[in-house]
């Protein structure tokens, strides 16, 4: 698996990669997380194309997903992973999702390249976990109550790992450079 954003697009080394790996047949599948942003500007000011073309120019296997949907992303992916497996060669997978957040950690204000009114849309409207427990609910395969338990053992588990490393001593400055070797 060959995770990256839809910013990698633009670079040739991509490509070379892709190329070799159809040329030999490599199980390799390159993930596409197409957030909508290449750091702090819209993929359409700077992708031309349609993204999918770009490997289908190489005879690579190339699929596209709502990648806000967890279970329709593993719906795609199975059946190139198996089809990789075989030795049937690369494929693409474009999920198409969204940074919910900045692109770094200096990316605290984003208003000079998208609103808040756009950030909180895909929140309320596209939050991959409220995806998966309504589609859970509406299958019967999950009630609220369950989801809500499930919650706050994540949230307890979460919690207390954070407190473990809160409370953690710091390494030694003496061990900085132990097993390093260059």
């Amino acid at each position: 698996m060959c995770f990256f954003g839809e910013g990698a697009l633009g670079q040739g080394v991509l490509y070379e990669a892709m190329n070799l790996a159809q040329l030999w047949k490599l199980p390799v599948i390159y993930a596409c997380e197409n957030n909508c942003y290449n750091e702090y500007t819209h993929y359409s000011e700077t992708t031309a194309g349609d993204i999918p073309a770009r490997p289908a120019a190489f005879g690579v296997a190339a699929e596209s997903v709502d990648g806000q949907d967890v279970r329709a992303v593993y719906g795609a992916a199975a059946p190139l992973v198996a089809r990789a497996r075989q030795g049937q060669g690369p494929a693409f997978l474009l999920c198409n999702t969204y940074r919910f957040r900045g692109h770094h950690v200096g990316d605290i204000s984003r208003d000079y390249y998208r609103t808040k009114q756009e950030e909180q849309r895909w929140v309320s409207e596209r939050d991959p976990i409220g995806i998966l427990a309504g589609s859970l609910i509406e299958e019967h395969l999950a009630d609220q109550g369950l989801l809500d338990r499930i919650h706050a053992e994540l949230t307890s588990h979460m919690d207390a790992a954070v407190e473990s490393a809160l409370a953690a001593p710091y390494p030694n400055p003496a061990e900085v450079d132990q097993d390093v070797y260059a």
